[in-house]
């Protein structure tokens, strides 16, 4: 890929993950981003790395979207390798780290997703102190959409407003087989009765 593609392609993905009326894979990445805009840019030798340490228009996707679940502002200068790295890993092992993060909750587990007076649930906590990842809540929302009820009794609240907002917007990337983790759960919550 060209670096002025991977500029553009950036600007698409920005849009995704900052605005509700624009969704990168309905719209194949395009946007109204100007191409002579990028070379208006002063970050554009950021784009010319990019695009010549990863050649193939996946990788550089996948790159920009694991930096932006990590780095939610979009802020060009704190996308790095690593975070490609990290998430690469955990998207190769996502059945494996759910079935472990998951594992701990499943004794009681309705009550992880309980909102109380307004107040944030276990489950989103658990998130919130990074002992279960974006990819749980997701799954677990796939399983048992849960977020209608959170959009309802956390309807004022910002943190997950911003937090229900990335899960959309990265659960647009993620194939989930829903029938694979629904029966792992079902095997956890299983095993857990039977102790």
């Amino acid at each position: 890929m060209e670096p002025i593609d991977v500029y553009l392609m950036y600007c698409a993905m920005k849009a995704h993950f900052s605005r509700k009326d624009y969704d990168f894979l309905t719209y194949k990445g395009k946007s109204r981003v100007p191409r002579n805009s990028f070379y208006k840019r002063k970050d554009r030798l950021f784009f010319v790395k990019l695009s010549k340490k990863y050649e193939d228009y996946d990788d550089i996707k996948n790159y920009f979207v694991a930096n932006f679940i990590t780095e939610r502002n979009g802020y060009i200068a704190n996308f790095n390798d690593k975070n490609y790295e990290i998430w690469k890993d955990r998207r190769s092992n996502f059945y494996d780290i759910f079935t472990e993060e998951i594992r701990p909750f499943v004794k009681d587990f309705n009550p992880i997703f309980k909102v109380k007076n307004s107040e944030h649930p276990f489950l989103l906590k658990e998130y919130l102190g990074k002992r279960i990842s974006i990819e749980t809540l997701v799954i677990l929302d796939e399983l048992l959409s849960f977020t209608k009820n959170w959009n309802r009794s956390l309807a004022e609240d910002y943190i997950w407003y911003d937090i229900n907002k990335l899960m959309k917007n990265y659960k647009r990337f993620l194939t989930i087989d829903k029938n694979q983790y629904r029966i792992q759960l079902l095997k956890l919550i299983e095993e857990s009765n039977d102790e």
